[in-house]
């Protein structure tokens, strides 16, 4: 195919910007020409950059089992009398990076809070100074240290800090294959354990979520609710694994012969040679050396944790292609394009090339309902920043967001968002009938809304509670409201992620629900919700914990 040259591209301008109103549209089309040739670059560079980081390992990739033909391996080595335990290492393995960092910041925080600086600075200083090392082996130092930068703190005190630092930093660094994982297990009818080096302060908040059976982890010794700055002994390290391993298989009637372990540690070799299921996750390389040597399972994952080369650049260039939209839509309105034309070219290019760049692909069920019945109100689950530019590939023109008002300052999406017509809602604010007002407004004149009715982010996929604006404004105008499924967006950014990694979303579109369906408005809203619940909870790529879907 015939390609122009270069220059002429470059050239747009001084060819173009003279011409008629009546051109307009054509110099947005080349604009979306050139960001669509701007992704394809960017994703052939990301290909070429992805196979040259492939050919440098592909001999350690050779030693790594397939995840999933190790799923399907679990059930399938029932033999034997007796039940099965499977234990999982924390850090590093169910988690990425280390637990006890989270706990120390959020200690350290607390402290200055408090007013006692001198405590948060020696925390801080004695984490910094005793950085954990990458194979795990001196991990129980900075466990060591950080009971006695807190002595004196009460238990309760810790045992609230452990829920933040869960909250706020541990739970966006579950990795879904761990996840997965442990629902396999639990599946095969295994007793799950999770036995770790940290203390049951940042454990326990991850075990409710994740559903395990028992934790086995280090203790800190505590006098009249206050921590006394020291370590109970033996920690849960090295040989102190095997110890509380032996001891939770001879109280469940188990045996280690038919027991797994999952760790990435070295340290953790006096257990891993004791079961009869061994497994290395993203393996240190000592302990890479040792499963190669021995045969050993060997699974990585890759779902959180430090991003390579690609995703960097894979999100800095959909930084660069929000700004480049947001400056072609300005130019077309300083042209005189209409706001209309304008808002819907800007959402086609922002879903298509946003998505392209990101390296997202979708698979979508019920795609004959996104356009059975317009105008509608569009509701879907919120899991990620992501979530924008999946429902702008989606629904393509004709509609507008409702988001909560702090976006609208936001430096990288705010401009954009307010080319769209986008509704900003206060939060705090209970009068909220000019919202509405323009929300009626805009489906009046045949514009759809697009709304998330949980009004905030789930870090793990968890459908929060549903609030019955969207359905309120559609009986008031009449349409049908649309609920729209997102299983995995959270794969591609969780909440609180900064770079983007690639991924296929699984999106359902369900069955429009006629605005007559809608009387009881309180009762629509819940039965909804739990439609949600449920198509997620059977969803094979949704990765659910235990505790978001029971």
């Amino acid at each position: 195919m015939h390609r122009p040259p270069r220059q002429r591209e470059l050239n747009l301008s001084s060819h173009h910007f003279g011409a008629s109103l009546g051109n307009i549209g054509t110099i947005f089309d080349h604009v979306i020409a050139l960001s669509r040739n701007q992704a394809r670059v960017v994703g052939l560079a990301s290909l070429l950059l992805y196979k040259f980081c492939t050919a440098l390992m592909s001999s350690e990739e050779e030693q790594m089992t397939p995840f999933s033909e190790h799923l399907d391996k679990i059930p399938s080595l029932q033999h034997g009398a007796g039940r099965r335990v499977a234990f999982f290492d924390l850090d590093r393995t169910l988690i990425s990076g280390y637990s006890i960092m989270a706990l120390a910041q959020e200690t350290a925080r607390h402290a200055a809070s408090t007013g006692d600086l001198r405590q948060s600075a020696r925390l801080i200083r004695d984490v910094v100074r005793q950085k954990v090392d990458p194979a795990g082996g001196n991990y129980h130092r900075v466990v060591k240290r950080v009971a006695r930068a807190i002595t004196g703190l009460s238990e309760a005190t810790l045992t609230d800090l452990g829920q933040r630092a869960c909250s706020r930093h541990l739970e966006r660094t579950l990795y879904r294959e761990a996840i997965e994982l442990i629902e396999t297990h639990r599946n095969a009818g295994d007793y799950l354990v999770i036995v770790t080096a940290a203390t049951r302060y940042q454990v326990e908040p991850l075990a409710d979520i994740l559903g395990v059976d028992e934790i086995c982890c280090t203790q800190l010794e505590v006098q009249n609710g206050c921590f006394t700055g020291e370590v109970v002994a033996p920690l849960c390290y090295g040989e102190g694994k095997s110890l509380s391993a032996r001891r939770v298989v001879r109280q469940q009637k188990a045996t280690l012969s038919r027991s797994w372990f999952y760790t990435d540690s070295s340290a953790d070799l006096p257990l891993l040679q004791a079961v009869g299921h061994p497994v290395a996750v993203n393996a240190s390389d000592k302990l890479a050396v040792h499963a190669r040597n021995h045969k050993w399972p060997q699974l990585e994952f890759s779902s959180r944790g430090q991003p390579g080369i690609e995703q960097i650049a894979r999100t800095g260039a959909v930084a660069q292609a929000l700004l480049t939209t947001t400056l072609a839509g300005r130019a077309s309105l300083a042209l005189g394009t209409s706001r209309l034309n304008n808002a819907n070219r800007l959402t086609r290019l922002f879903g298509d090339i946003g998505s392209g760049i990101a390296g997202l692909e979708y698979e979508v069920d019920g795609r004959e309902h996104l356009r059975s019945q317009r105008p509608a109100v569009y509701v879907f689950n919120h899991q990620s920043l992501l979530d924008s530019m999946v429902m702008a590939h989606l629904l393509r023109d004709d509609v507008v967001a409702l988001c909560k008002k702090e976006m609208a300052s936001n430096p990288l999406i705010g401009p954009l968002l307010k080319q769209v017509d986008t509704i900003f809602v206060d939060r705090d604010d209970r009068d909220q009938s000019d919202v509405i007002h323009r929300a009626l407004e805009v489906l009046a004149s045949g514009r759809s809304l697009v709304i998330a009715p949980e009004g905030t982010r789930s870090t793990l996929g968890k459908v929060q509670p549903f609030k019955m604006g969207a359905f309120i404004l559609a009986r008031k105008a009449g349409v049908p409201l649309v609920p729209i499924v997102l299983h995995n967006v959270k794969d591609a950014l969780p909440k609180g992620g900064k770079v983007i990694r690639s991924a296929t979303i699984r999106v359902s579109v369900l069955p429009p629900i006629a605005p007559e369906d809608m009387r009881g408005i309180r009762k629509c809203c819940a039965e909804l919700e739990q439609t949600y619940s449920a198509v997620l909870d059977n969803s094979p790529v949704a990765a659910l914990p235990f505790s978001a879907s029971a």
